[in-house]
């Protein structure tokens, strides 16, 4: 078992690294890796916010869009902006808009990526700081920046193109984070606020209801109503409870049940959630488009009532992942138990939703701060748990069109490759947290004995 123990904990894991020659060498160089982190994120929130500028295709015009239209009592999902583009969220997303109305669309678009790089920040920070038990910046200098380095760098793709068109799921995912930082504070019901808030601005973090069903979450699961309802109810301050309704009722039927599985809606390769793949492979509906020519992937054509039930059987497969590791793992350590189970979350939302594009992967930076983690400072060396990792950045990020070309990128996308990047991230995360406990079991198991033994009286001869 010793050897078991040696071969996934890397030998030490976890335990104070001693200093190093390294370690001080990273320490010189640090005011220069600052530099280049600030200079990096300057020409990606410069390049990015030109590019909306230039092209006036940035998602803020269309929020804000929304915002006025609320204010006049007018419809928000009908009217596109200059660009062609619609407002699909719930109506409190427009109410929070409001203020960003008097702004010049130049200027909404850089402090919308400016937004954007803070949030995106403290939700790597106060995830990580929460999940050690420490202030973020009470953490080994080496260790928070090798942790939210690699992190980042699996997420690159998706915060590059999340930043080139302005979307919300760095909101969300803050928002999300809240939440869990409050939980570990001892805040349930703040929490639960935290994450229906989440959840009504886009209702991506919905499964965190099914973590806190399995665990009875009964406080945080109030605050999670209490915050929807609150969500719901403010942009009756603007419009009145009537019109309130009205535009909750459009959204539904406009939004919400126009892409559920089956439909053939939003099908195409730009949509990679495991709904979309099962339309893909089991309607006959357009994959993705290639200089003017359309390309399907169809294996076999089934009834669009057996598809909708292939969709519903992929989220209920999520909420039961969900379910049965909260379960499972109740009683190992809280890494593993908690903040395991937060990261596995993250990790099966993309595939949960019934639309998910690549900006929306941003959503999946906790699940890997905790498994660079688990593979950097906790020392994890099992061979499957780090090809896992491994494998799933090549299929979300090597298969984008820069390495692969844009025809093979986007059969790729089409066949399924990024859902099973996301699968096998969900898949590392449940398999360390095996043997994690396992290992946790164990030690508690030999900690017994030795205290059996000291207790027991030895005979004298």
């Amino acid at each position: 078992m010793g050897d078991q123990q040696e071969q996934v904990r890397g030998g030490g894991a976890g335990a104070p690294r001693a200093p190093s020659p390294a370690g001080d060498e990273f320490r010189r160089r640090l005011p220069l890796y600052r530099l280049l982190a600030v200079g990096l994120t300057s020409v990606a929130v410069l390049t990015c916010s030109l590019q909306q500028i230039l092209r006036r295709d940035g998602d803020p015009e269309v929020f804000v869009l929304a915002a006025r239209l609320l204010m006049r009592g007018q419809d928000i999902y009908s009217v596109p902006t200059p660009h062609g583009n619609y407002y699909y969220y719930p109506p409190f997303f427009a109410f929070l808009n409001i203020p960003l109305t008097p702004l010049p669309v130049w200027l909404l678009f850089v402090l919308w990526a400016v937004a954007s790089v803070v949030l995106l920040g403290w939700s790597a920070a106060a995830f990580y700081g929460a999940m050690s038990g420490r202030p973020f910046l009470s953490l080994p200098a080496k260790r928070r920046w090798v942790v939210c380095f690699f992190s980042t760098l699996l997420c690159a793709r998706f915060i590059i193109l999340h930043l080139r068109f302005g979307q919300t799921n760095v909101l969300v995912l803050a928002l999300a984070v809240l939440g869990l930082v409050w939980l570990s504070r001892g805040r349930r019901l703040g929490s639960g606020v935290a994450l229906g808030l989440s959840a009504a601005v886009k209702l991506t973090t919905l499964p965190f209801v099914f973590w806190f069903l399995a665990r009875r979450g009964g406080k945080v699961l109030l605050g999670v109503a209490l915050g929807g309802l609150l969500a719901a109810a403010l942009p009756a301050l603007v419009v009145g409870p009537e019109k309130d309704v009205d535009y909750h009722r459009a959204w539904v039927e406009r939004v919400a049940l126009s892409n559920a599985a089956g439909t053939g809606n939003w099908a195409g390769n730009g949509n990679v959630s495991l709904r979309a793949q099962a339309d893909r492979f089991f309607l006959d509906v357009n994959a993705f488009e290639y200089k003017g020519r359309l390309y399907r992937v169809t294996l076999l054509k089934l009834p669009a009532g057996v598809v909708r039930l292939l969709g519903h059987l992929f989220m209920l497969g999520a909420a039961a992942a969900i379910g049965a590791y909260a379960l499972r793992f109740r009683d190992a350590p809280e890494l593993v138990s908690r903040w395991g189970g937060f990261a596995l979350v993250f990790s099966l939302i993309p595939n949960f939703s019934t639309v998910t594009e690549i900006p929306h992967l941003v959503l999946l930076l906790p699940a890997y701060v905790y498994v660079v983690h688990l593979w950097y400072v906790e020392g994890v060396g099992d061979r499957p748990f780090r090809v896992m990792i491994a494998l799933s950045f090549v299929l979300t990020t090597m298969t984008t069109q820069t390495f692969c070309g844009v025809f093979l990128s986007r059969l790729l996308a089409s066949l399924g490759a990024i859902n099973w990047g996301m699968l096998l991230l969900t898949a590392a995360i449940f398999r360390a947290a095996g043997l994690l406990y396992l290992i946790s079991n164990t030690t508690r198991s030999e900690a017994v004995v030795r205290a059996t033994l000291s207790a027991t009286p030895t005979s004298s001869s």
